[in-house]
């Protein structure tokens, strides 16, 4: 079987796993289990419902976990199936033409399959970089990033982290004028990715820098 899994359905069925556990720990009563168990599957169908048969069977293995040691061990069973993050050193200083002597993480001492978008910071442009691949395309974009002195609700995972201001220049109406966009997003990637479990939040937060 071919890799199916994209990193952040990989970190999904991890929430809903520990959520199902969670749930068989914190409450005795039986319906409040099938209840939580009933969401789990439902939310685990939704996101795999265009997989086929032999892919929507290993993952739909996590509806039954009865604790942590059984979603650990899904998840290593799954690992081989994820999809990793693919792009080249070339890809990306492409989608950077403008920026001169751009330095790109290297991939290679990375764990790309657990990243749905790669960001850094490069300090001698002193800018945060940002790209992901989207239906096959990949994007990228970079912008100033100032760390806020409070944790902050992140634009792209929804979780609550540690956050700092992404803001991105472009060219207003008229000739010679510029505009800011951007929002709070976590300050850490790796963890931001991590945290990652759906993709409306990024593709929002993309599309309004792109606007």
């Amino acid at each position: 079987m071919e890799p199916f899994l994209e990193p952040y359905q990989y970190h999904f069925l991890k929430s809903q796993g520990l959520k199902l556990v969670n749930a068989q720990i914190s409450s005795t009563d039986t319906n409040v289990i099938k209840a939580v168990r009933g969401i789990v599957e439902d939310s685990i169908l939704y996101q795999f419902q265009h997989c086929a048969k032999e892919e929507r069977q290993l993952v739909e293995r996590m509806n039954a976990v009865k604790d942590e040691r059984e979603v650990e061990q899904i998840l290593t069973e799954l690992h081989p199936f994820i999809i990793p993050f693919q792009a080249t050193e070339e890809q990306i200083q492409k989608l950077f033409p403008k920026v001169k002597k751009l330095k790109v993480p290297d991939l290679d001492f990375m764990n790309t399959k657990q990243i749905t978008y790669l960001t850094w910071w490069d300090p001698g442009t002193h800018k945060k970089f940002i790209v992901t691949v989207r239906e096959g395309k990949q994007w990228g974009v970079y912008g100033t990033f100032q760390k806020a002195a409070q944790k902050g609700i992140c634009s792209i995972c929804g979780r609550h982290e540690k956050t700092g201001l992404f803001l991105v220049e472009r060219k207003g109406k008229e000739i010679g004028t510029y505009k800011k966009k951007g929002n709070y997003i976590c300050s850490d990637g790796e963890a931001c990715n991590q945290n990652l479990t759906r993709l409306d939040k990024l593709d929002e937060f993309l599309a309004r820098l792109s606007r």
